[in-house]
């Protein structure tokens, strides 16, 4: 048997397994936000937060997301607002798109993402949120993290 045919198999199995460490690691922390892009400098949003309990509502078929917005001046904001929920062997998803207007402080905005296919039902979910703006200038903020549906 030569170094080759040995180094081969050994090569893939090291790269299978730095593979695996990274797909399975844990994030810093699994509820606090990730944000995809930072503040600019003089754009008026300056964080868009998925915050608190989502509230189930018509049997499971829509759910309210709440979402805290802060902003440095009157701006309007596109929000991307998207749930996913596993319960057993099955996905529950939804996706909205909304347009709100954010005043110069920090305001909540519960927003409504309706189920795709299965309803939505009380337990852990994986929502993301997305807020673009592109008054001034233009900027996008994410937060994304588990939190829990309820009734």
């Amino acid at each position: 048997m030569n170094v080759r045919r040995i180094r081969r198999p050994l090569v893939a199995i090291v790269l299978a397994a730095a593979g695996a460490t990274l797909a399975l690691a844990p994030s810093a922390s699994a509820n606090a936000p990730l944000r995809a892009g930072a503040a600019v400098d003089g754009a008026p949003l300056t964080a868009v937060v998925l915050s608190g309990t989502g509230k189930i509502d018509a049997s499971g078929a829509a759910v309210f997301v709440p979402v805290t917005l802060t902003c440095s001046q009157r701006t309007s904001v596109d929000l991307t607002v998207k749930v996913a929920q596993a319960i057993g062997d099955t996905m529950r998803t939804g996706t909205t798109i909304r347009k709100v207007v954010c005043d110069a402080t920090t305001q909540k905005v519960r927003i409504a993402v309706t189920a795709t296919e299965r309803p939505f039902a009380p337990g852990v979910a994986f929502g993301v949120v997305t807020g673009n703006s592109c008054d001034a200038l233009c900027n996008s903020l994410t937060d994304e993290h588990r939190f829990e549906l309820s009734l």
